[in-house]
């Protein structure tokens, strides 16, 4: 038989614990600049829709985070150490009002390779494994979602060159490559993410297959493949719309107003789904009673607006 495993010390479950209780579950206000390279559209319009609720971050991930943010901290010292002038650190990323969002790791000057050339800088760490691929393979092919983040950096920052500076985790090695701006790159993901932004239905999977590997481990998984409800909130209703003016703005035709952050959370009596969104297929709409009738995969019938999902 195989050895029972030995179980974790008291004082790492307490330090697990610890990085939890003082951990803030947030909502991102739209999508992020990490994210907008992914080839899912429908992953991309569920985050923008909080089709999910906030993922639960164990202790040990947020401690890596933790570390990753140490690695930020060595390799600014590392160009400053060298005579490369490094500032801006978390100057914030809008784009497409503020429906795409991030921050920059800083901006530098003094590079040996273009010293009068201004860089945006992006600073990763990473396992042995996958440096190796980023060091034969580059950015763009090993690591896509790295690469769509330093190009709409540069992008928003009106840059036309980028640092992309790795760490690897397990000897120390470093990795520096120069990125150029792909104006075509950034115009064609804005646009993208504007096109999201008025879709009123989930755009098609990039795999009906739930094991496919970029749906495998995806935070939406259960509401796009295995017939879960959305989370409830304003951002899944039908009467909501994201707005162009402002920083991330929605509102609500139902009630004809902007929607504060809470709002948009705590949705309201007259919230309703949007119909691509229920696990089902619509069969009627009642608008004097505002109700939606369905027929739910299960084959049983189910009345929005009038019986709660939790009764399902």
């Amino acid at each position: 038989m195989a050895p029972l495993p030995r179980p974790q010390a008291s004082t790492v479950s307490a330090i697990y614990r610890a990085y939890e209780a003082a951990n803030e579950h947030y909502d991102s206000l739209g999508i992020s600049v990490g994210e907008i390279g992914n080839e899912c559209d429908r992953a991309l319009w569920y985050n923008l829709r909080w089709a999910s609720q906030p993922e639960a971050i164990t202790g040990r991930t947020l401690s890596i985070f933790r570390t990753g943010d140490r690695w930020e901290e060595v390799l600014v010292d590392d160009l400053e150490r060298i005579g490369v002038e490094v500032w801006g650190q978390q100057d914030r990323i809008r784009l497409a009002g503020g429906h795409i969002r991030g921050k920059c790791d800083g901006k530098a000057i003094g590079l040996p390779e273009a010293p009068k050339t201004e860089h945006l800088c992006e600073f990763k760490s990473s396992n042995d494994a996958g440096f190796k691929q980023i060091v034969k393979h580059g950015c763009k092919k090993a690591k896509p979602l790295h690469f769509g983040q330093v190009q709409i950096g540069m992008h928003a920052f009106g840059l036309t060159r980028a640092l992309y500076l790795v760490v690897n985790k397990n000897d120390d090695s470093r990795y520096a490559e120069r990125i150029e701006y792909d104006a075509e790159y950034c115009l064609r993901a804005i646009a993208k993410v504007e096109r999201l932004m008025r879709l009123h239905e989930p755009p098609s999977r990039i795999s009906d297959n739930p094991e496919f590997f970029g749906c495998r481990f995806c935070r939406h998984k259960a509401v796009c493949h295995e017939g879960a409800f959305p989370r409830v909130s304003c951002r899944s209703c039908l009467h909501s719309t994201p707005e162009m003016g402002g920083d991330a703005h929605w509102s609500c035709a139902r009630w004809s107003k902007p929607l504060s952050v809470d709002e948009q959370r705590r949705a309201c009596g007259a919230h309703l789904f949007l119909p691509g969104m229920v696990p089902g297929e619509m069969l009627e709409a009642d608008e004097e009673a505002e109700t939606v009738r369905y027929r739910l995969r299960n084959g049983e019938t189910w009345v929005d607006g009038q019986t709660h999902i939790s009764s399902k």
